[in-house]
């Protein structure tokens, strides 16, 4: 993935102005470059949830816009997120509640899909000294030029904040994905290199504060960020809410695998970047995300809490603490109730 000449396109965006902007963002990184007609893409959205929720989801007319822009540029565009974690809910519902489907029907060459019902390979290499390996579709693997991110602005409790490059874990097919978070720094490099992550467009029409990426608080921003460089636009998505960037652990092992640069005196700007700034954001753990530390450290504790006899029990004490709104089951449980859904 090259890394010269790293651009970051910011602007402001309504629901008028929003196709202008990304053919801007698009001409200012110079997309001609990077794709052409015979190129196949792979669009991915962050639907962490089987509803649109503001800044937690991205939008569906941003999702509808980007769709638009690319299918008269390239061969083919395909668009599709996995199941979600633990089995909370089906990409297919997602796909549908968020209009992708209906979206994709007026374009012969838009094809959408459920990452999770697709064949996989296990890819194992070496990142900064450590091996490690992850599961990805033989459709990101092989089939495609270039994946566009377009994530949302969020804070998050475990990785302080979540842009173009963890919107990509969402990659990996198995639903059950929380059992293998150990070494995630290191797994998102790996995945932003064999997905060919070259473009990404930041939904900022909100972005979320707070208790990120499920929970917390929307933040009407109408800002949007154009980059060919996924270490460019993710610093610089944190320079804008103010987040400390040392603390997104995986953007420091990217830049070091080769991936960008985070240096925003290195990143080439439309506009001013200091003057773009928005509020301070704020992530925050609770006392249930430091049970989560562990299990990001230990894929043997993952697995007892998360796929063992005893997870339906530590579900139930888990629960008591929690409001109802906010309450989580364990995979058996999520399986037979999307099952009923699907009826």
């Amino acid at each position: 993935m090259p890394t010269n000449s790293p651009k970051v396109y910011i602007n402001t965006i309504n629901e008028q102005n929003l196709l202008e902007e990304i053919q801007k963002g698009l001409e200012f990184i110079q997309v001609d470059e990077i794709i052409n007609r015979n190129s196949v893409i792979f669009i991915k959205p962050n639907l962490t949830d089987y509803i649109h929720k503001p800044g937690i989801t991205t939008t569906p007319q941003m999702i509808k816009a980007v769709i638009e822009t690319f299918s008269p540029r390239v061969k083919k565009v395909f668009v599709g997120e996995s199941d979600g974690g633990n089995y909370s809910y089906s990409a297919d519902t997602s796909l549908k509640n968020h209009g992708i489907f209906d979206v994709a029907s007026h374009f012969s060459n838009v094809e959408v899909v459920n990452l999770s019902k697709l064949p996989r390979k296990k890819v194992i290499e070496n990142v900064c000294g450590k091996e490690v390996w992850v599961d990805l579709p033989d459709l990101l693997l092989n089939e495609i030029d270039c994946l566009v991110s377009v994530p949302v602005l969020k804070t998050h409790a475990m990785t302080h904040g979540t842009f173009s490059i963890k919107n990509l874990w969402g990659c990996y097919p198995d639903p059950m994905r929380l059992l293998y978070h150990k070494n995630l720094d290191y797994k998102l490099a790996l995945i932003s290199k064999l997905t060919k992550n070259k473009i990404q467009i930041v939904d900022g029409f909100w972005a979320l504060d707070g208790h990120g990426p499920m929970e917390g608080t929307p933040v009407k921003t109408n800002k949007i960020l154009i980059s060919n460089n996924p270490v460019a636009v993710d610093s610089s998505a944190a320079y804008l809410m103010n987040l400390d960037k040392s603390k997104i652990k995986h953007l420091g092992v990217a830049e070091q695998f080769g991936l960008g640069i985070s240096d925003i005196n290195k990143i080439q700007y439309n506009r001013d970047v200091h003057r773009e700034k928005l509020q301070s954001f704020k992530p925050y753990k609770v006392r249930l995300d430091y049970l989560s530390v562990l299990l990001f450290k230990s894929e043997i504790l993952s697995k007892i809490v998360l796929s063992s006899p005893i997870t339906p029990l530590i579900y139930k004490i888990v629960n008591v603490s929690r409001p109802k709104n906010k309450r989580t089951y364990c995979a058996e449980h999520n399986k037979a109730k999307n099952e009923f859904r699907g009826r």
